[in-house]
């Protein structure tokens, strides 16, 4: 068997949309917040599991509807991050909604709704994760092996990973219920270009460790954006 050079850019061609095809459809990730000021993992929790959530979720279902995007997924999470006039690192109960695949939105249209829900929420800025297969934006880290408490996984990446590692990282939690020590996490994820999945698969030998391709933004209220 053998392919002529027509055959072959025929085939390539084929492939190379098929692939762009793909991400062209995926699901972006949109992070956001309802807090506005420095608080503490434990108040994160609380809200998280409050009323504050509830309230987060009802304002973006209200957003999300107005512009007409299709029903995504919505995922509580604990996040903690460095605020950009301010060296402490705060936390906050967030809210991440990924867009339907069935719906086709341009990044610009991500961008759009990402600074319309930082205006509303009043948040210095939204974080959104893009799919594209020419960088890691997302590494995480599912336990399987045991699952720690929110402090001792604080703990874990301060103890393992450089410091950038703890100025900005999501915490998923096995269920929304009990005392804050007690919770247990089932899963941690960065966003952004400047984590390394060696660095992560190293101090995390036991755990499943899963990443994908992406572009991430921080969109701000003005409409400007910062790739992270």
């Amino acid at each position: 068997m053998y392919f002529t050079n027509t055959k072959i850019v025929s085939i390539f061609i084929l492939f190379f949309f098929a692939i762009n095809s793909g991400f062209a459809n995926s699901s972006a990730d949109i992070f956001i917040s309802n807090n506005t000021k420095a608080i503490s993992l434990k108040t994160a929790y609380e809200r998280l599991t409050g009323k504050e959530q509830h309230g987060l979720q009802n304002t973006m279902i209200d957003v999300l509807q107005k512009a007409h995007i299709e029903q995504g997924k919505f995922k509580d999470i604990l996040g903690t991050y460095r605020m950009s006039n301010d060296p402490k690192t705060t936390a906050d109960n967030t809210e991440r909604f990924n867009t339907s695949p069935n719906q086709n939105l341009s990044d610009d249209d991500i961008f759009s709704l990402a600074k319309e829900l930082a205006i509303i929420l009043n948040q210095e800025s939204v974080a959104v994760f893009i799919p594209d297969p020419s960088v890691v934006g997302k590494i995480s880290v599912r336990f399987t092996s045991s699952q720690p408490t929110i402090n001792e996984i604080v703990n874990i990446i301060h103890e393992k990973l450089p410091p950038l590692y703890s100025q900005a990282f999501s915490i998923y939690l096995t269920e929304k219920q009990g005392e804050f020590d007690s919770a247990k996490v089932s899963e941690i994820e960065w966003l952004g270009s400047k984590v390394h999945l060696d660095e992560v698969k190293k101090a995390f030998q036991q755990e499943t460790i899963d990443y994908e391709y992406g572009n991430v933004f921080l969109i701000f209220k003005d409409g400007q954006k910062d790739r992270i």
